[in-house]
């Protein structure tokens, strides 16, 4: 045996040739508990290694070539409990991956191609698939399922570079629409429409840039009109109106959220203000 004392490691057999390590090796922490063990070739580490916690608990295993990673390894917490799978191929990862948690439920699967993700993915929320979809050079891309904790479909809609783009629909746990609409850029853009669990409308109005902006409508549980509201970055800003029956009641002025003036007799209403401005 041959123990190097400044690397704290010990050698067994063969450990060296022609200066380079070679043969059967062990490395071992302060309290020599063993830190790696597997073997060297010409130098480099070869074959089957294994590496502990200070706890002696496994940290990963698996095999080298030419001192790359390469095939199939595991990744372990110092719980004991499996942390990832993954393989190899001249040292990145290419193949499929898995990865869990501390109680070793898996939170997320698929392929990796030179160390990114790439194709079909899932993802899981207390060992429950919460979201499923494809990547594209490590971002989300193309058409993407999201999904409550009994598997119910929360949303679906598409990616383009890891942003939410086009055409999204949202559900209520009942199965029923929520809201849809459309996105750019990751933000919610043009007309949305929203719903109540029964499935009955109860607003819909305009974004810019994820921020609700000009006219929105809000309905009653009968999906009469109640009131319709000028907004610029999601607050008032222009005018409330207030409707009963569908037909006009009283009518509001608000800036930058604050209430700045306020009609309830309709026709000193329609003489102060122009009604393009309702438009």
């Amino acid at each position: 045996h041959r123990v190097d004392r400044r690397q704290r490691q010990m050698c067994i057999r063969d450990s060296y040739k022609n200066n380079l390590k070679n043969g059967y090796w062990k490395t071992f922490y302060k309290n020599k508990a063993i830190a790696s063990q597997g073997a060297f070739k010409n130098g480099k580490k070869e074959g089957y290694w294994t590496f502990y916690y200070n706890n002696q608990q496994i940290k990963s295993s698996g095999k080298y070539k030419g001192g790359v990673r390469t095939g199939y390894w595991k990744s372990y917490q110092n719980n004991g409990k499996l942390s990832e799978t993954n393989s190899f191929t001249n040292g990145l990862q290419n193949g499929y991956s898995k990865h869990y948690d501390s109680k070793g439920n898996i939170v997320r699967e698929g392929p990796i191609k030179n160390k990114l993700k790439e194709g079909y993915w899932r993802f899981y929320k207390q060992a429950k698939l919460c979201e499923s979809g494809h990547f594209k050079n490590n971002s989300k891309t193309g058409y993407w399922n999201e999904f409550y904790s009994d598997g119910a479909l929360k949303a679906k809609g598409y990616y383009t570079k890891g942003l939410k783009v086009q055409f999204w629909v949202y559900f209520h746990t009942n199965g029923k629409r929520s809201k849809f609409g459309l996105f750019l850029n990751d933000k919610e853009t043009d007309y949305w429409h929203y719903y109540s669990k029964n499935g009955l409308l109860k607003k819909e109005g305009h974004f810019l840039k994820g921020k609700k902006t000009n006219w929105w409508l809000f309905y009653d549980t009968q999906e009469k009109i109640n009131h319709k509201c000028q907004l610029k970055n999601n607050k008032k800003n222009g005018y409330c109106l207030m409707y009963h029956n569908e037909k006009l009641s009283s009518a509001a002025k608000f800036f930058e959220g604050q209430k700045i003036k306020e009609w309830t007799d309709l026709d000193s209403f329609k003489k102060e203000n122009k009604l393009s401005d309702l438009r």
